[in-house]
């Protein structure tokens, strides 16, 4: 009698396997069922009645701020535009107020999607396609400035997250760059919100055009400092090209 013993399969390796796969079926299942609510939902459409949203607001009175924070932290989660709430938040509570309220939600709401997306897919997905270590690593190596840039770029928030959480950047850097990066996009949408709340052609010209005046020059703000990065990744490639010589 003979025994033969498979050395080709190892039990200890395929359970973290099997165990990641499963999560990433479980993160894809939530994200399509969040994004699903999020657009055939009828919040879209009540959040765009100003009438409907301002008596929402008066009603809950003080609790608005932690009602409406974990009101917007879910609403971003699962995919709704967070400059629709900025403008609603202006709307509603004037821009200091609206500001700091869509601020805390959105932080909020990504950091979430952020932690889910790092428990249920980054590892499958470094296993899975190994060129993005390095873009991984790269990332990391931005730190804090690289998250902030990062939230410059005109796409969907979700998409930053997703890419950030499969990334090896580190969750202060995460929740600290998201706070300061969303600002650049939020104080526009919040002023115009705060013109169209105060019921005045003349107020919402004067609001609309420091929209575009702070839009103008928060861009210009991020345009250095991409250039300033970039050249300071040159300066330190050079550096190191150098040194190996």
């Amino acid at each position: 009698m003979s025994m033969t013993l498979d050395l080709t399969s190892n039990p200890t390796e395929a359970a973290p396997k099997h165990r990641s796969a499963k999560r990433v079926v479980v993160l894809l299942a939530v994200l399509a069922v969040a994004f699903t609510v999020a657009y055939y939902s009828p919040v879209r459409s009540w959040l765009k009645d100003a009438g409907q949203v301002q008596h929402a607001v008066k009603s809950l009175g003080l609790w608005i701020y932690p009602v409406g924070i974990i009101a917007t932290a879910l609403l971003v989660a699962c995919g709704v535009p967070r400059l629709l709430l900025c403008g609603v938040g202006g709307m509603t509570l004037g821009f200091w107020s609206g500001l700091l309220l869509a601020e805390c939600g959105t932080v909020l709401g990504y950091y979430c999607v952020f932690l889910f997306i790092r428990w249920g897919g980054r590892e499958w997905a470094l296993h899975k396609f190994p060129k993005l270590q390095k873009w991984a690593d790269g990332v990391k190596g931005q730190g804090l400035l690289g998250v902030i840039l990062l939230r410059q770029v005109p796409i969907h928030g979700t998409l930053i997250n997703l890419g950030l959480g499969i990334s090896r950047v580190k969750h202060w850097h995460f929740v600290l760059g998201t706070a300061i990066g969303a600002i650049p996009e939020s104080i526009p949408a919040t002023l115009v919100g705060t013109g169209l709340g105060k019921g005045s052609a003349k107020m919402l010209g004067i609001y609309l055009a420091a929209a575009v005046v702070a839009f103008a020059l928060i861009w210009l703000g991020c345009a250095w400092g991409m250039r300033a990065m970039r050249r300071n990744r040159q300066t330190a490639e050079l550096l190191a090209r150098q040194e190996n010589l």
